[in-house]
């Protein structure tokens, strides 16, 4: 492990000097505890992106938060029993144990409601474990707090290197079984006729967002995580609506949230000022979603003129071409009202 460690390190730290020169990156590669958080904002960035589309395809973003509040027990055990660096690990073994337990809850529940409510049990019975365990050894209010709300600037290469593994787990599951996703959240009754195995899909699709949450928990915190989780999908399904667009601006926003976020820790007047790095990304993001909402609003409020402005055109004069037989009748008709009329008006001159 530590000839591994230390070939990550090095190839971080060769990636750090090649991109020191590239505009826009100096500020955050110039400084290593600026580069390994701005790299782990990207990795999350590409996975939450993937992970998140398959989220909104299936309206799955109260399960993704019960998966989020689930895996912080083995979070919480790991920082209190191991210390900070066994986070992921402690956490990785939780986080199968809560993608199993809330993938057998949903499908045991009939009904959408019992589905919700067993979701609900999952989520207050697991975050009240790791509550629990965070006050076993006395007042541990401020690893509470660090591990809800995360400190990015405090990654490591080894807490990076683990979050890589992590993340590779959770996008190899999703890529895997992309097919079959994406035909469950368009026609769940088609995937379930057509011998798809919906039990086998929800349970990689929650321990996929469990792995992310995992590589997530050291740097963003159990409760920011969510962001990640939903707002890039969201955004990407408000400005697209083919599958392939989704997610291409998934991935987009979520690398570009983290990269701005990032880049406002280096603006001038934000280095006199104490200011949370991963609370900055989720507001980025959070900005980049009601952007696209006010764009999507316009363009549909300019399609509607573009139509009203087409239906009130007027429409083009039609014109006929009349046979002989009309063309006679017609001129026998002028005729004989000529003649009814020419003898009225010799009558009135005698």
């Amino acid at each position: 492990m530590s000839g591994f460690m230390t070939l990550f390190s090095q190839v971080l730290e060769q990636l750090r000097l090649a991109v020191v020169n590239v505009p826009g990156i100096t500020p955050l590669a110039d400084a290593p505890f600026l580069f390994r958080p701005l790299v782990m904002v990207v990795l999350l960035g590409v996975v939450a992106g993937v992970i998140g589309v398959i989220i909104n395809l299936r309206s799955a973003e109260f399960s993704a938060e019960a998966m989020v509040h689930a895996v912080f027990p083995g979070i919480v055990a790991g920082a209190v029993y191991w210390g900070i660096n066994a986070i992921i690990p402690a956490a990785s073994v939780v986080a199968v144990a809560a993608a199993l337990v809330l993938t057998i809850v949903s499908h045991r529940s009939r009904r959408g409601e019992a589905s919700e409510a067993g979701t609900a049990v999952v989520l207050t019975s697991f975050f009240s474990i790791g509550l629990i365990l965070s006050l076993a050894k006395g007042d541990m209010s401020g690893q509470l707090e660090a591990l809800m709300f995360g400190r990015l600037l405090e990654v490591t290469d080894e807490r990076l290197a683990q979050a890589f593994i992590v993340c590779a787990i959770a996008l190899l599951l999703i890529v895997a079984t992309w097919k079959e996703q994406v035909a469950y959240a368009f026609d769940r009754t088609g995937a379930r006729a057509s011998g798809l195995r919906l039990l086998a899909l929800d349970l990689v699709l929650n321990t996929a967002i469990a792995a992310a949450v995992v590589s997530a928990s050291t740097a963003v915190g159990t409760l920011l995580v969510i962001g990640y989780l939903v707002i890039p999908g969201a955004t990407a399904r408000i400005l697209v609506s083919r599958v392939r667009s989704i997610v291409a601006v998934a991935i987009a926003v979520g690398v570009g949230g983290g990269y701005l976020g990032m880049l406002l820790m280096t603006l001038p007047e934000t280095l006199d000022k104490p200011i949370s790095p991963q609370a900055t990304v989720a507001l980025v993001m959070t900005a980049i979603l009601l952007l696209a909402v006010g764009v999507a609003a316009a363009r549909e409020r300019l399609r509607r003129v573009v139509r009203q402005a087409r239906s009130a055109r007027p429409a083009p004069a039609a014109t006929t071409v009349s046979s002989g037989a009309d063309t006679g009748v017609a001129s026998d008709e002028a005729a004989g009202a000529e003649g009814a009329v020419a003898p009225t008006a010799e009558g009135s001159r005698a």
